[in-house]
């Protein structure tokens, strides 16, 4: 259960199947007064995405959210990664 008066930018919630959002870890990223800002940082099935999905919960719906640690890098992600960042490097520099 989350309080949203107490809840701070940065820290990770989840959804539950049946919560306000879409099952799934949340990094709250804004608290204004009447509801919580969260970018969803996994899938359904708990594994981290980038999925860009921003949702506002309503602080009365925010108590059906629980607190949540960070979700881990898979071995697969953490190599994806470490591929990919010398294509977008280079592709920086590219005039198109």
């Amino acid at each position: 259960m989350v309080d949203s008066n107490a809840v701070q930018v940065g820290e990770f919630v989840e959804s539950p199947a049946d919560g306000p959002a879409p099952r799934g870890v949340y990094r709250v990223v804004g608290t204004p007064d009447d509801a919580l800002v969260c970018l969803r940082v996994t899938d359904a099935d708990g594994r981290r995405e980038v999925t860009g999905e921003v949702v506002r919960v309503d602080a009365a719906d925010a108590n059906a959210l629980d607190p949540a640690s960070a979700p881990r890098t898979t071995v697969v992600g953490a190599f994806k990664n470490q591929l990919e960042g010398p294509y977008w490097m280079v592709r920086s520099l590219l005039p198109f």
